[in-house]
């Protein structure tokens, strides 16, 4: 009996369009025309939690029983994004409190706290969390509360950072007036 015979796939990219990757080129950085990449760090440790406030809020709603816009995996992008423009936007300079060191002698110290706000067209998700500075290259970042809302309140001198299409800014409520700190154009 004879086999029906089975169509190969086509390859459609041809063999010269393919680009060959050689890990000893010599090519262009930031620094020099003519450099070698020996090793890239990828060790930056950030661990996430949920407090039980945001657990009780994303699992069982707020007070009108909504709980609207704060799914887990909507809220750790905007972790995930936020925290790396709130490193990018420190390490260019400008000074602002959002890193945490836990001193166990003073367990009751107050902790600064950030707030992430992400403009989209649904409303805006608002988060409230920590960051703490565990060891080197390792963080922990803890959500507070989270809530799409348009009017969350910022408290005074509290920083949030404002995440759009276009720009990034991080902001500081000072005597309930949103002052401006940083703009990043995306």
């Amino acid at each position: 009996m004879e086999q029906p015979s089975k169509k190969r796939k086509r390859i459609t990219k041809k063999a010269y369009e393919m680009e060959v990757v050689d890990p000893l080129e010599f090519k262009a950085n930031c620094a020099s025309e003519n450099a070698q990449k020996i090793h890239t760090y990828d060790e930056l440790k950030v661990e996430l939690w949920c407090d039980k406030h945001y657990h009780h809020r994303r699992t069982f709603g707020d007070s009108s029983g909504e709980r609207y816009g704060i799914d887990v995996d909507l809220v750790q992008d905007l972790i995930v994004r936020s925290f790396r423009y709130l490193l990018d936007i420190y390490l260019r300079g400008v000074h602002f409190n959002f890193i945490n060191y836990f001193d166990s002698s003073k367990p009751d110290k107050k902790k600064d706290r950030i707030v992430l706000k992400d403009f989209k067209d649904t409303g805006v998700l608002n988060i409230v969390a920590e960051i703490h500075y565990l060891d080197t290259s390792q963080f922990e970042v803890t959500i507070i509360t989270a809530m799409q809302v348009d009017d969350f309140k910022v408290s005074d001198g509290q920083y949030s950072l404002h995440i759009t299409n276009n720009y990034v800014t991080l902001n500081r409520m000072i005597k309930n007036t949103l002052s401006q700190k940083y703009k990043l154009d995306l």
